[in-house]
């Protein structure tokens, strides 16, 4: 019988080797694998289905192709070979033409089955791979389904987030990992990733660490096949000390632009000063002497031209105010016209000694974009068209600054000069960091790189287009911000007659004296007490009496205890009495008094303030410690 199968064997160019008993058959096994082993069922020694159930339980036993051979042919024994782990049997007497058939049957299950194992090894071995190189990957990684949920997170993720370990993130949803600004675009870009099996663009993600603090990384989404079924990987690289120095850049670039300005800012600011003062002062010695009817109209025509001159030095300030917001990133509604008009008004003095300026404001939509930034863009632009042309034909030269709508329905600013123009060979440059043609001492190179980083970051586009001899356009592209409506400057109070009001009790504080003289003059009508230091404050608004203060005017910025103090310090004994404070500010924001007027619900007026605002206010809280709390609502 074995001579018998070996030569059918051999006709098929298989090496045969050949045993009359399990024991060798094993060993020969175990020296060097066979691909098919034929066993007849009756052996000396152990039985055929023994020797199966041993090649079985042997690595790999699953890659060799077994073949009983029995003249046995009940059912229950053809069973018994099967259950054996045996691949087939073959009947006696041997068919020929049947051994052919059941080895080709056998050698294509044992290489099926070699193929199979061979790739759930190559799968066990890339997921160790893959778990390896995603553990010692210097950027955070999870990975999620179509639900969101994390299934996989390594252990940056974890330290970058502030958490104990891998178990406390897996089972969240990523969108409790992200700011909730960023909650939609995360949960559209993983759908769309896994729809579309790309990778998305990178784009800056805020992500909230566990003590609420948040972080901002670059993320990636990557479409993959985790555990069987499509995931989701997003890849996270720390970009917060990279954001930190941008943040830097700009406002070293911002502050270099106003440096530029400084002689033009103090030359607005000295022309109404001269005459606010002589005003003043002409005013004063009028006083001094008889007053006529005419001398009377003299001094009011002299006072309100003070007024008017300071009037025009508080819009100066306030423009000012708008580049100097530097750790500022929110994002909100930007009227366009309003922060052209303020940067125009910033470098004025520059532009109307170099060049005519022409201007042509349309209808333009809204936009989403941070206004400081937004003023910087465009007072570099200016700033650039200015110097662009020689200083001596200011007559000659031209600024156009025409904004509008394009036909997409994009905001554009376009800033036009007829200077000098930029070569061909260098317009392709011009927004690289560093890169300047002006003097090593007129310019770092950042201004542009900066203003196309600001305006990208807005959704939006910078384009230039120029011609040697003829002049460049700058044209600032932003989408509109469909919905949102830009904060608008309160109105002008109405002036209220003090017949008509009855008497509020207001206590000032604020450590300039002479602020607190001014709003005590101006609400005479009312009973005023004024105070210059927070400490003194404390105490009077804990004293016996103190919670009888209708309103309090409080200044948010004061030395040694601040206006923020003095309120925490109220609304944590008497929250009823903290409800009245108004506070008052000259605009030097630190990010920790932004931080506290977002948080508390009191009303913050600008410092200088129109004196019928003060009256109006004051008119509002008379009574106010005499009325019942507000009822709770359901």
């Amino acid at each position: 019988m074995r001579r018998l199968l070996a030569e059918l064997l051999a006709e098929r160019s298989y090496e045969v080797l050949t045993t009359g008993t399990g024991e060798t058959a094993l060993r020969l096994h175990e020296e060097k694998p066979f691909d098919l082993m034929l066993v007849d069922w009756t052996l000396p020694g152990i039985s055929g289905l023994d020797v199966c159930r041993a090649v079985r339980r042997r690595p790999n036993g699953e890659d060799i192709a077994l073949l009983v051979v029995t003249g046995r042919d009940r059912p229950e024994d053809l069973h018994a070979v099967m259950d054996a782990g045996a691949s087939d049997y073959i009947a006696k007497p041997i068919d020929p033409d049947m051994l052919r058939t059941r080895l080709l049957v056998a050698t294509r299950l044992a290489t099926a089955a070699r193929r199979r194992r061979r790739g759930q090894q190559a799968l066990l071995r890339a997921e160790e791979a893959f778990q390896r190189l995603v553990q010692s990957a210097p950027d955070a990684i999870y990975v999620t389904g179509a639900d969101g949920v994390v299934a996989y997170a390594n252990a940056r993720l974890v330290d970058y987030l502030g958490f104990e370990g891998v178990d406390e993130v897996r089972g969240m949803t990523e969108e409790e990992l992200v700011h909730p600004d960023d909650q939609p675009a995360v949960r559209a870009e993983r759908i769309g990733a896994l729809n579309a099996g790309q990778p998305t663009p990178p784009r800056e993600l805020r992500l909230l660490r566990r003590d609420g603090h948040t972080v901002t990384g670059e993320s990636v989404t990557i479409p993959l096949d985790f555990g069987g079924r499509a995931s989701a990987l997003r890849m996270i690289r720390d970009v917060t000390e990279r954001k930190e120095m941008q943040a830097q850049l700009h406002l070293a670039d911002r502050m270099a632009s106003v440096g530029t300005l400084a002689a033009g800012v103090a030359h607005e600011l000295n022309n109404p000063l001269a005459y606010v003062l002589s005003n003043l002062r002409l005013s004063r010695e009028e006083l001094e002497r008889d007053l006529t009817p005419e001398r009377v109209q003299l001094v009011k025509l002299q006072l309100e031209e003070a007024a008017h001159g300071a009037r025009r030095m508080s819009d100066i300030v306030r423009d000012l105010k708008t580049f100097s917001r530097g750790d500022d990133e929110d994002q909100g509604a930007v009227d366009v016209p309003e922060v052209l008009a303020s940067s125009i008004n910033m470098c004025w003095n520059e532009l109307r000694y170099r060049a005519r300026l022409e201007k042509r404001i349309e209808s333009i939509p809204v936009v989403r974009g941070n206004e400081s930034r937004l003023g910087q863009v465009f007072l570099n632009l200016l700033i650039n068209a200015a110097q662009a042309m020689p200083e001596d034909r200011a007559g000659e030269n031209l600024i156009r600054v025409h904004a509008g709508t394009d036909d997409e329905g994009w905001a554009f600013v376009a800033i036009e000069d007829t200077g000098r123009g930029i070569a061909p060979e260098l317009v392709g440059r011009i927004f690289d960091p560093f890169f300047t043609t002006k003097p090593v001492s007129e310019g770092t190179g950042l201004g542009l790189a900066i203003c196309r980083n600001i305006v990208t970051q807005a959704g939006g586009e910078l384009n230039v287009q120029s011609v040697v001899g003829e002049g460049t356009t700058f044209t600032v592209r932003l989408p509109p911000a469909h919905g949102m409506v830009p904060a608008s400057r309160p109105l002008p109070a109405k002036p209220i007659d003090p017949s008509t009001v009855g008497r509020a009790r207001v206590l000032v504080i604020d450590d300039e004296q002479l602020v607190g003289r001014s709003i005590s003059r101006a609400l005479r009508q009312h009973e005023v007490d004024v105070l210059s230091n927070g400490g003194e404050a404390i105490d009077r608004l804990s004293a016996p009496g103190g919670a009888g203060y209708d309103l309090i005017f409080c200044d948010l910025m004061m030395p040694e205890v601040s206006g923020m103090e003095v309120y925490e310090a109220v609304n944590a004994h008497y929250p009823r009495l903290a409800e009245r404070f108004v506070f008052m500010t000259g605009g030097a924001f630190t990010p920790r008094a932004r931080a506290f007027l977002e948080q508390v619900p009191n009303r913050c007026i600008d410092k200088p303030f129109d004196l019928a605002l003060l009256r109006e206010i004051a008119a509002e809280h008379v009574g106010t410690a005499s009325r019942p709390p507000a009822a709770a609502m359901g």
